[in-house]
């Protein structure tokens, strides 16, 4: 260290275990760092830079310019008062272990007090330590933890071994993990399983170096991008692709600590299965990536990552021993795929009527059977055959009692669409099968097809309504039923799509087929849906005051929602024009003078035009019912909205002269009113149209 660094020291802390499990690894290293952070501040030490690691079997983190002892800390403590009597001011000075002389008097808001100040002397790091450890080993939060015998401490594998250098020396000291069982902190550590060979640390700096030369990659990123530049390497050779799984890339990361990548052959045989099979055996139960040629065309390849060092008589049977494991789990494939094509739609969806969709909602028959019932009512809104929208839900369900499907839960919805093919039914069904279960989350893709985006909406609409009729409407962030992700994949179809369908018409018909006229559930979904609206619509690019303003219309529950996203797009259009601000202003003046009248309702009010004393009064009496009739005759027309816009920025002058020559605080009560009435009734009409008042100027 330099002149400048004598009071700071560098910090490596590792905890080797049993294997973790590859999805508690990265968040293993934000609460590592997280715990000691907040263990460091609350002991006043200081510290520079932090870098974490982990692997299968490492945790660790690297910590620099940590302070190398404690700030001195000045500590007063309050006595009794100054006038306090002599028992209570004796009992201070005991409990202090003090003589009056050591005190002093002081004035504070409350009256004078006695006090007495102390100097902490500032403990050295090194000695505190220690105690961190403990702290950071016993607050550790798994998702799942184990205890092992004779032990007390809980922790995601067995804890072998704690590495803790200060300043490239050991910490004395140890952490209890059961009934006088201690890991006393050492300096060494331990280099890949295959030689599990004992590794002194002598130098934080050469820690990282060290294992890596021994075969342990710390880095999840080097790990990650040793895969991707050693499968580049073994593919472009041969002119093969990866698919794309950044997913099953984080795990296999988290699965190996010196990535060795090796191809594997499918045999031919099980070339024939639909391609997502083959892709779900080796991904799901195998961890195995996908290969395809230049055109996209699956290969009879697979991609896998062992842990292990290059050895090209080992890697060999490593190749062959992973080879006779797929062959085993494609041949069960085989079997279910077999099996399932020599059997019926119409068995299947027998076999749903004993399969339970939730407690109170019916068996996965009854869905399917309401499925059918809102897509009829639906398919004309999407531009598709109701015949053709009634077959497609009919089969959606299925294939959930099919073998393949069963065996590998993922491939629903995809395996109906191959046996929908298979069975002869039409492309546009089969496609919709396969289509509907899309959006499986915000960023997913939509459905490509109108009949798959129907089937998706009727299929999400019909659980959404189903659990929020039975009370399982989520809260907090609290959502078993996945139901605020149905609400967002709604939505996205419904933009995507810009249907010609209103909130009310799209909820409405599945409540009917529940036999559910409560209207506090339906305004408990109406909310719900808005609020998935407001999020999706503000995502793609629109001011969030726009779309408050446009979603705080009285009457959104019926506007179309390809209304609402034209009505967004033709503010936004106007929001810097001059005299559209000069209406959002007036609007604004008009909602202030309101805000402290008293109206019984949005009802328009009736106007007494025999006591008008103005032609303003008879102008704003006017252009109120001219933009009210125009909103009932053109309001839900996508097209006509830039028009209502014009028609807002024509209210400027009569507005304006209205307030220059309209007093409405008129010293009649019965002209008073009237002018307010007139104020509210162009209030309610504009209101139609959007909330002004929520655009931020």
């Amino acid at each position: 260290m330099n002149r400048t660094d004598v009071n700071r020291g560098n910090l490596l802390l590792e905890f080797f275990s049993e294997e973790i499990p590859a999805r508690m690894q990265s968040n293993s290293e934000e609460q590592l760092e997280n715990l000691f952070i907040k263990s460091l501040l609350q002991r006043d030490i200081t510290f520079g830079t932090l870098k974490t690691f982990s692997s299968p079997r490492h945790l660790s983190i690297i910590i620099k310019n940590i302070e190398l002892e404690q700030k001195d800390k000045k500590i007063e403590k309050r006595g009794p008062r100054f006038d306090a009597n002599q028992k209570a001011i004796d009992g201070f000075l005991k409990s202090n272990n003090l003589n009056l002389n050591e005190t002093v008097i002081k004035e504070t808001k409350n009256g004078k007090f006695y006090f007495h100040s102390q100097m902490i002397k500032g403990q050295r790091t090194y000695e505190i330590l220690p105690d961190i450890i403990n702290e950071i080993v016993n607050s550790f939060i798994w998702p799942k933890s184990q205890r092992w015998e004779n032990t007390d401490l809980k922790w995601a594998r067995p804890l072998r071994n704690i590495l803790l250098l200060f300043n490239d020396n050991l910490v004395k000291g140890k952490v209890c993990i059961g009934k006088n069982i201690f890991l006393n902190f050492t300096n060494f550590t331990f280099s890949h399983r295959f030689s599990d060979k004992k590794i002194i640390i002598n130098k934080i700096e050469n820690y990282e170096q060290l294992l890596e030369d021994n075969f342990v990659i710390l880095d999840r990123n080097k790990r990650s991008e040793k895969i991707i530049n050693d499968t580049a390497y073994l593919l472009d050779k041969e002119k093969l692709k990866l698919v794309h799984d950044k997913s099953l890339l984080d795990e296999v990361v988290g699965l190996v600590e010196f990535p060795n990548v090796l191809v594997g052959s499918i045999g031919k045989q099980f070339m024939k299965l639909p391609r997502e099979v083959l892709s779900t055996a080796m991904r799901v139960h195998q961890k195995y990536f996908s290969i395809t040629d230049k055109e996209n065309n699956l290969e009879s390849k697979f991609l896998f990552v062992a842990n292990s060092v290059k050895n090209k008589n080992r890697d060999f049977r490593v190749i062959a021993g992973n080879e006779r494991v797929l062959k085993a789990r494609l041949f069960d494939a085989s079997y279910f795929f077999e099996k399932d094509i020599s059997n019926t739609f119409e068995n299947w969806n027998e076999k749903l009527k004993h399969v339970l969709f939730y407690e109170s909602l019916g068996s996965l028959h009854d869905k399917t059977i309401r499925m059918v019932n809102i897509s009829k009512k639906f398919a004309k809104a999407f531009g598709v055959k109701p015949e053709l929208a009634k077959q497609a839900a009919l089969l959606s369900k299925a294939d959930l009692v099919s073998e393949m499907v069963m065996e590998f839960p993922e491939l629903q919805g995809i395996m109906g669409g191959h046996y929908a093919k298979i069975k002869n039914k039409s492309d546009d069904v089969s496609k919709a099968i396969f289509e509907h279960y899309k959006p499986k989350g915000i960023s997913d893709d939509l459905p490509e097809t109108k009949l798959g985006s129907l089937l998706s909406m009727v299929d999400k609409i019909d659980t959404l309504v189903g659990f929020f009729s039975i009370g399982k409407i989520p809260t907090g962030s609290k959502d078993p039923f996945a139901l605020r992700r149905n609400g967002f994949s709604i939505v996205q179809i419904l933009i995507n799509f810009k249907l010609n369908m209103s909130l009310n018409e799209v909820i409405e018909p599945s409540l009917k087929e529940f036999d559910n006229s409560s209207q506090s559930i339906k305004l408990s979904l109406i909310n719900f849906m808005i609020d998935k609206l407001k999020f999706v619509l503000s995502s793609r690019n629109n001011r969030i005051d726009l779309v408050n303003s446009v979603l705080n219309t009285r009457i959104v529950n019926d506007i179309p929602i390809k209304v609402i996203s034209s009505r967004i797009n033709s503010i936004n259009k106007f929001i810097k024009n001059k005299d559209f601000n000069i209406f959002l202003a007036n609007f604004k003046r008009i909602n202030n003078i309101l805000k402290s009248e008293k109206f019984s309702n949005n009802a328009e009010l009736q106007i007494d035009t025999k006591i008008f004393e103005t032609m303003e009064e008879e102008h704003i009496n006017n252009i109120s019912k001219s933009f009210s009739r125009k909103i009932r005759e053109k309001g839900m027309c996508d097209k006509s909205q830039e028009v209502f816009i014009d028609s807002l920025i024509k209210m400027n002058e009569p507005i304006s002269l209205f307030f220059e020559n309209v007093i409405v605080n008129h010293y009649d009560n019965n002209i008073k009113t009237n002018r307010l009435s007139l104020l509210k009734n162009l209030h309610n009409s504009i209101l139609e149209f959007s909330s002004f008042n929520f655009i931020e100027n």
